[in-house]
């Protein structure tokens, strides 16, 4: 089951150091460290790429709704039993979402550059994410106001137009027959006189709204599943460094049951494995948790030492390399049924980075008799976590 590891193991890539706070003082009100400045610059980028992927998605709906006008316009106009007012209110749709079309692609080119941009400034040094930050915060506010228009703007037409109709209300009409003689200007028209009707033409009535709610992409959780909202499971201040330690609540990252097991473990799996990731001050690190369905595990695996290799590799073949920071000999339960394993895995910047644009795909971890590879299954649940945890 397990493969043989050691020699093999040392020659792989090396992973990087655990890197000790800097100081145990508290930093000086209102100035941003280098770590803050790095924080704000992902979640700009972060906010960038989500306006520039919904403003994407409204295009797209634009482009499809006004293919779908065109169609229907052309298929009213070959038809002869098409009233002239039906056309003429298909016509008014298409002028007005061709309209629409052109300029959510002027936003969308905009969001685009403003995205790329933010990432840049993400991606600089300390130095030149320093000078460049502001540039990026106000391009993002930018975008924010175009895609999220202030309510007193919005609404100051809608509320003027129902002023108007409220006032019209106030004052009705009074109605004269023309047969009526003109009458001397103190007397007072009885609200029972009705307006004779003129024979005429008749207007065709007009066609009935339809009720049903537009389609609409962005709000579609097939292409946009529901997000979970971030909780941290801990934010709290240490009293002696003053730095603050926020943590994300563990959760199950994959299930696995080697192909040597499956006939033994069919109503359960051989391990089940949970993740969550923390940060402290400019130190951040993933905890692995494993729970492993066998008594007996020491014998096979063995257990989790320190300087352990654990090779995260991602769906799109980029692989990092981390280092354990702590051995772990296991703790069983008091029924003797499982045992738990944690770890823990320090991470940098450019970890950081890949964890929340990358979903991974699997993990080799090694035991003190090998390693095992596990395939992961919610590949999407550091993403999330990166982001909740980096970019709230």
């Amino acid at each position: 089951m397990i493969h043989l590891f050691f020699c093999c193991l040392l020659t792989e890539t090396s992973a990087r150091p655990y890197q000790q706070p800097a100081s145990d003082s508290i930093p000086p009100a209102g100035k941003p460290t280098e770590w803050d400045i790095a924080v704000e610059a992902v979640q700009l980028s972060g906010e960038a790429r989500s306006m520039r992927d919904t403003l994407a998605l409204r295009f797209e709906y634009s482009a499809a709704r006004k293919e779908a006008l065109a169609s229907a316009l052309e298929k009213a106009q070959a038809d002869s039993t098409s009233s002239i007012e039906q056309i003429k209110l298909l016509k008014n749709d298409l002028k007005d979402a061709q309209k629409a079309e052109k300029t959510l692609e002027k936003n969308l080119k905009q969001a685009k550059t403003i995205a790329e941009f933010a990432e840049l400034v993400a991606n600089m040094e300390a130095r030149q994410q320093k000078a460049q930050l502001p540039k990026s915060r106000k391009q993002v506010q930018q975008l924010k106001n175009i895609l999220y228009p202030p309510e007193a703007v919005a609404d100051e037409t809608p509320r003027k137009e129902k002023k108007k109709k409220e006032q019209a209300e106030e004052a009705p009409p009074v109605l004269v027959s023309e047969n009526q003689a003109p009458s001397d200007s103190s007397a007072t028209l009885k609200p029972e006189v009705q307006v004779e009707k003129r024979p005429g033409k008749t207007r065709p009535a007009p066609q009935p709204k339809s009720s049903f709610k537009k389609y609409v992409v962005a709000e579609d959780v097939m292409i946009n599943p529901l997000v979970p909202p971030c909780a941290l499971a801990s934010n709290v201040r240490d009293e002696f460094s003053g730095e603050v330690r926020r943590e994300m609540p563990r959760s199950e990252l994959f299930r696995h049951t080697n192909l040597a097991l499956r006939k033994i473990y069919t109503d359960k799996s051989h391990t089940i494995g949970e993740v969550s990731l923390w940060s402290i001050g400019v130190n951040a690190a993933l905890h692995l948790s494993l729970r492993i369905n066998d008594p007996y595990v020491r014998r096979t695996q063995g257990t989790l030492q320190k300087g352990g290799v654990a090779v995260l590799k991602f769906i799109d073949g980029y692989a990092i390399t981390l280092n354990n920071a702590r051995s772990d000999e296991g703790v069983t339960d008091p029924e003797g049924k499982f045992v738990v394993f944690q770890a823990e895995f320090p991470i940098d910047r450019t970890t950081i980075k890949k964890l929340r644009n990358a979903e991974l795909d699997k993990i080799r971890l090694a035991w003190t008799n090998g390693y095992e590879d596990y395939d992961v299954q919610q590949v999407d649940l550091l993403m999330w976590q990166a982001k909740c945890l980096f970019e709230q």
